[in-house]
């Protein structure tokens, strides 16, 4: 019984062992998903500004979420419907600072992004933080949630 007791001990620690292992990314699986996802913000802020739906929707998930002026978009539909969305006059542009990405394991990552967007037409200027949440999918790293944050609005005038 006792050797039985020592052989399941070292086998649960085995395991805990490997699951602890494969959770570790290595420095070039790091530096992949840092790169991958800061990509994934940069065409956010692209394709917004291009009113390019379909681009703009292929960096989400295909049911990611976003909030958009205080209201949760859900799916690509939403978020198609998001870019087409108001005066297509109204030139915007995201201009994107500071990108910092946290992979957690191969398949999940973070990202926090700060962000000021300015509107041709209304003057408006605001500047604020992306919280993201991105996760790898069969076609590539996904946005599948994204939180915007306001620190500053100015309204225009």
């Amino acid at each position: 019984m006792k050797t039985f007791l020592v052989v399941l001990w070292v086998a649960v620690a085995q395991f805990f062992l490997i699951a602890t292992a494969a959770a570790e990314l290595s420095p070039e699986q790091e530096r992949e998903i840092i790169f991958d996802c800061t990509q994934l913000v940069q065409n956010y802020a692209y394709y917004r500004d291009l009113h390019d739906p379909e681009n703009f929707a292929n960096i989400f998930t295909e049911d990611a979420r976003m909030t958009a002026r205080g209201e949760w978009l859900t799916g690509r539909e939403a978020l198609m419907d998001h870019v087409m969305d108001g005066d297509p006059d109204n030139q915007s542009m995201h201009m994107v600072s500071t990108v910092k990405i946290t992979p957690i394991d191969e398949q999940n990552a973070t990202g926090v992004t700060y962000s000021s967007v300015v509107y041709q037409l209304t003057g408006v200027a605001v500047t604020g933080k992306y919280f993201d949440k991105f996760v790898k999918t069969e076609d590539g790293w996904k946005i599948s949630e994204r939180v915007w944050s306001v620190i500053y609005r100015n309204t225009g005038g």
